[in-house]
């Protein structure tokens, strides 16, 4: 069985309505917090999460307050700048056209950051590479849209600095969400435009917005429900990068049967007469065959966790140097490698050169090739597929006497009882890994527990003590939190 997302867009979807699905779909309202702190715009915005009833639907709210909003000065804006990251200048157009704030503190609005500086502040955060790369990829794909209906270049395309922190929050919020709840395959429904005007930077244009009619482009859609913009740029922009029957470059049919596992309601701003303002999100079974994926945990189970199918991209290099051949590995693994490693060979003549192997998705194939070829001596790879056994990740953040540390969980059954399998768990064991064994049937639990390195690093340094410290503490506390719950 294969998990898979489904998006229900009929009665909309933007950006904060999207967090609020996946938050009330199972993604720790907490977590999503936390990570979204590695971006390093804290003290400008916060995330307010609130019940709401949408024509008697129960449904999550989530709003991206942005600091001049409250009345407070953004963290790094100083004599009308921003200086915390050296991110300053460009005016950015207005990623989504819905209606602009009447806001009390309009002077700030006037600072923001253009698409270079979005995608530099998402690179050099400790998010995770996934996130990275897909938050980056709905950027561009919100820019290239209103590079196209203003005929300049999307370096130069302009957005309005409080939209920028609201499209920076529900874009990188989306890609967390996505991560968190490790579903290969994301589908939508058909997309509700709305119908009626809607007042962006430019004066008042009717719905779709350009920039919305220009990302749904070969999408199904319709139009007309309601008087309202129902389909926002960012909205329309998570879908068209994640959502596989939108995918230009790896298209795959939406699923007709499908066991739904749980439901997440996220609100939007609007209410109507019939029907409720929501954007509903499945998460779902399928055992039909969707193809090989993008091989993130999809296909069957097998021994301790899922197998997937993913790339695996090896070439031999004995003419460069050491420093650069690091530098190229690290590249990659900010790249869409899901991992990077090398071996020390002999070549002909005796050279003594590195194999250098990269790990990564379907679709990260030909990007990784290209960086290669560009970053390294190679002039040929080899590509070969491969079946990568997993177990399933979990994340969650505990609080230690250092602060607040970020916990990976990995856990998995094997299949049945056997020299293999206790072989398989004598050596985690042997590497400090942690098990729980299952009282039924003999069915060994396979359970690790990693805090997460950058947290215990940052903890570490700021108190003055080690990580191998914190990292004890922060397993102590989830120990202890995890048999409080039991």
């Amino acid at each position: 069985m294969a998990k898979i997302l489904y998006y229900d867009a009929s009665c909309g979807i933007s950006g904060d309505m999207n967090l609020a699905a996946l938050v009330e779909l199972g993604v720790d309202f907490g977590y999503l917090c936390a990570e979204l702190k590695k971006l390093n715009l804290a003290g400008e915005f916060k995330l307010v999460r609130k019940n709401v009833l949408k024509n008697g639907i129960a449904a999550t709210k989530i709003d991206v307050v942005c600091a001049g909003e409250r009345g407070e000065i953004p963290l790094g804006i100083s004599s009308g700048k921003f200086c915390s990251n050296g991110l300053s200048g460009v005016k950015f157009e207005a990623d989504r056209c819905e209606n602009i704030r009447q806001s009390t503190h309009a002077k700030f609005h006037s600072h923001s950051r253009n698409l270079g500086q979005i995608l530099k502040l998402v690179e050099t955060s400790q998010l995770s590479a996934f996130v990275k790369d897909t938050a980056g990829k709905i950027f561009k794909q919100i820019a290239t849209a209103e590079a196209k209906m203003h005929g300049v270049s999307v370096w130069d395309v302009h957005f309005h600095e409080i939209g920028a922190i609201d499209s920076i929050v529900d874009v990188v919020g989306a890609a967390i969400c996505i991560e968190a709840l490790d579903v290969p395959q994301i589908f939508t429904s058909q997309i509700e435009l709305g119908g009626g005007f809607v007042r962006c930077a430019h004066g008042k244009l009717a719905v779709p917005a350009p920039a919305t009619a220009e990302i749904l482009r070969g999408a199904s859609v319709s139009l007309g429900r309601a008087d309202f913009e129902m389909a926002t740029p960012t909205g329309a922009a998570i879908l068209k990068v994640c959502a596989r029957n939108l995918s230009d470059t790896d298209h795959r049919e939406t699923p007709q049967n499908f066991k739904i596992l749980s439901v997440g309601y996220g609100a939007g701003d609007k209410d109507a007469a019939d029907f409720a303002n929501v954007l509903r999100v499945m998460l779902c079974e399928t055992d039909e065959e969707r193809g090989e994926g993008d091989g993130r945990n999809l296909s069957e189970k097998a021994g301790y966790g899922e197998v997937c199918k993913q790339i695996l991209i090896s070439t031999n290099i004995d003419d460069m140097d050491a420093e650069s051949f690091a530098l190229a590995c690290e590249i990659l693994r900010k790249n869409g490698a899901l991992d990077v490693f090398s071996r020390s060979i002999f070549m002909k003549k005796g050279r003594a050169g590195f194999e250098l192997n990269a790990l990564c998705r379907k679709q990260d194939a030909q990007n990784l090739k290209d960086l290669i070829f560009t970053h390294t001596t190679a002039i040929g790879v080899r590509e070969i597929e491969v079946a990568k056994t997993e177990l399933k990740r979990e994340f969650a953040r505990v609080q230690t006497k250092f602060g607040e540390i970020g916990v990976k969980i990995s856990r998995g059954k094997a299949c049945e009882t056997g020299t293999s399998a206790q072989q398989n768990l004598n050596v985690q064991q042997n590497l400090g890994a942690r098990q729980n064994f299952a009282a039924s049937n003999s069915v060994q639990e396979i359970l690790k527990i990693k805090p997460e390195f950058d947290d215990c690093k940052a903890a570490a340094l700021a108190h003055g003590t080690t990580i191998e410290r914190v990292r004890k503490e922060a397993l102590k506390i989830y120990d202890e939190t995890r048999k409080t719950k039991g």
